[in-house]
């Protein structure tokens, strides 16, 4: 009864973060760096290398809410346009309580997959920054319902580059891949 329990607890999750489901090819590093040490865990500072980093933001998109949750998922492609490396530290959504960087990690003692808190990202000229279903993620908390069709208005914080504000669209499928 306990693994029943827990197995749809875990299902629940998954749906709340968009699932298994691969809207968007991603690798598992999403073709660049990713850091997996602990959310509260400080990088070292990145190098100032004299040049001010410029971030590309696309297909920024939200989930709209599971029926009766008030936690959803947000994702999007950010590239490097300028500068050699900057580092997304936060996110914002208006309206909600709060904004997790989010992955997915398999548990070695059960095989499921859960999604746990990740520290700062990394984004440098290896290839753009993903977050997308079934892989890194923002986990939304306490806002308001939202439904297919809506914008939300939200800010990626990044380390160098500072606040980038980013139109999150409401839709139930990742918008068509852009090229870079």
């Amino acid at each position: 009864m306990l693994r029943l329990s827990l197995s749809v607890a875990a299902a629940a999750l998954l749906v709340g973060c968009g699932g298994v489901e691969e809207d968007v090819a991603v690798s598992h590093d999403g073709g660049h760096a990713m850091s997996e040490m602990a959310p509260d865990a400080a990088p070292a500072p990145l190098p100032d290398d004299g040049i001010a980093p410029v971030i590309n933001v696309r297909a920024a998109w939200m989930r709209p809410h599971p029926q009766g949750r008030d936690v959803t998922a947000a994702y999007f492609a950010a590239s490097l346009g300028a500068g050699t490396a900057d580092r997304l530290v936060s996110a914002r959504i208006d309206g909600a309580d709060r904004v997790e960087l989010h992955g997915h990690t398999m548990d070695p003692e059960t095989g499921m997959m859960q999604m746990r808190p990740i520290g700062p990202q990394d984004i440098g000229p290896a290839g753009p920054l993903l977050f997308a279903p079934g892989g890194h993620h923002l986990m939304v908390f306490g806002l308001d319902p939202v439904v297919e069709g809506q914008s939300v208005s939200g800010v990626l914080v990044f380390e160098r580059t500072g606040e980038i504000p980013v139109e999150f669209d409401v839709r139930s499928t990742a918008p068509a891949a852009a090229p870079d």
